[in-house]
C-alpha cells in the first residue's frame, strides 16, 4: 500500500506541474486554490472520492447548461407557435376550415415535457376555440392533477385537425354533430401538428383515443390493443433533437361512457409519470 501511495503522490505532483505549464485561461491553472487541486490524493479511497465529486460536478454542470438552453429557446418557441397559430387561423385548405366557427390551435406551455393529442375539436371546442373544454376536458384536467400533479398550463394539448369535423356542416349550432376526421382532412392538416411537435420537442406524447394513436404510431390497430405500452415516435419531422416516447390511452369521452376503462387509463398515466420522472433525473 505504501508503494501505491508513493506512486499516487508522484502522479499528483506530475499532474500539478503539467497544469501549471498550461495557458492561464485553462480551467486548472496555478491560480487554482490548493484545496481544489489533486495534491491531497493519498490513497485509492481519496482517488475514488475525488472521481465521484468530479462526476457530480459534471452532472450538475450538464443540468445547468441544459436549463439555460431551454430558457434561451423558450422565447423563440413562443414566437414560432404564435406564427403557426396565425397560419391555422387563415387556413382554408379543406372544407373544415370553411364550416368551422373557430379554429382550435392548441394550448399550454411551449416548454412542455408532455403533450396530449386528440383527433379533432368537438362542439364545445369549436365554440370556444380551445381544445378539451367540455366534460372530456374537465376529466382530462382531473387525471393530470391527480396522477401527474400537472395543470393544463404545464403541458401542451392539441388535436390532429384544427377545425371541427361535423356530420352536417350546415348546422354548427347543433349538438351530437361530431364525427371523426376523414383521412383526407387529416392529411391536409397534419403538418400543423407535426410543426407543433417540432417546436415543443416534448419528452412524451399521449394520443387520446384510436384516431390519434393510429395516426401517431402509423398503424391500423385499435386503442385497446395499443394502450399499456411505451413506443418510440417514428417520424421524419426534421429538427427533432431526441427520441419522443408515445404512450396511448383512451379518450376521456370513452371514460365518460364506460367507467370500466378508468383502471386501464390510470395504469397508462402512471407509465407517463414514470417516464417523466426518469427524464428529469
Amino acid at each position: 500500500m505504501s508503494h501505491l501511495k508513493d506512486e499516487l503522490k508522484k502522479l499528483s505532483r506530475d499532474l500539478r506541474a503539467w497544469l501549471k505549464d498550461q495557458d492561464e485561461n485553462l480551467i486548472y491553472t496555478s491560480a487554482v486554490p490548493s484545496d481544489n487541486a489533486p495534491a491531497n490524493i493519498d490513497s485509492v479511497e481519496d482517488l475514488m472520492a475525488e472521481t465521484e465529486k468530479n462526476e457530480a460536478m459534471a452532472a450538475a454542470e450538464h443540468l445547468f447548461f441544459q436549463a439555460a438552453a431551454e430558457k434561451k429557446f423558450e422565447p423563440q418557441k413562443k414566437i414560432s407557435l404564435e406564427s403557426l397559430r396565425e397560419q391555422v387561423i387563415a387556413c382554408r385548405d379543406c372544407p373544415l376550415g370553411i364550416s368551422r366557427l373557430n379554429p382550435v390551435f392548441g394550448i399550454g406551455s411551449s416548454k412542455a415535457k408532455l403533450m396530449f393529442v386528440g383527433e379533432g375539436p368537438g362542439f364545445q371546442e369549436d365554440h370556444q376555440g380551445e381544445p378539451f373544454v367540455g366534460r372530456s376536458g374537465q376529466l382530462l384536467d382531473k387525471i393530470m392533477e391527480k396522477v401527474l400533479s400537472l395543470r393544463r398550463s404545464d403541458v401542451y394539448i392539441a388535436n390532429i385537425v384544427k377545425c371541427h369535423p361535423m356530420k352536417n356542416p350546415e348546422t354548427p349550432e347543433a349538438h351530437s354533430n361530431d364525427r371523426p376526421p376523414a383521412p383526407d382532412e387529416i392529411e391536409k392538416c397534419r403538418h400543423y401538428l407535426e410543426e407543433q411537435i417540432r417546436i415543443i420537442q416534448p419528452v412524451c406524447i399521449v394520443p387520446l383515443g384510436s384516431v390519434a394513436a393510429k395516426f401517431l404510431l402509423k398503424t391500423n390497430k385499435g386503442i385497446s390493443f395499443l394502450r399499456g405500452h411505451v413506443y418510440d415516435y417514428e417520424s421524419d419531422i426534421p429538427g427533432l433533437r431526441h427520441t419522443i416516447k408515445v404512450i396511448p390511452t383512451y379518450h376521456p369521452a370513452a371514460l365518460l361512457r364506460n367507467q370500466n376503462l378508468k383502471r386501464d387509463t390510470w395504469h397508462d398515466i402512471l407509465l407517463v409519470k414514470d417516464l417523466l420522472d426518469s427524464a428529469s433525473q
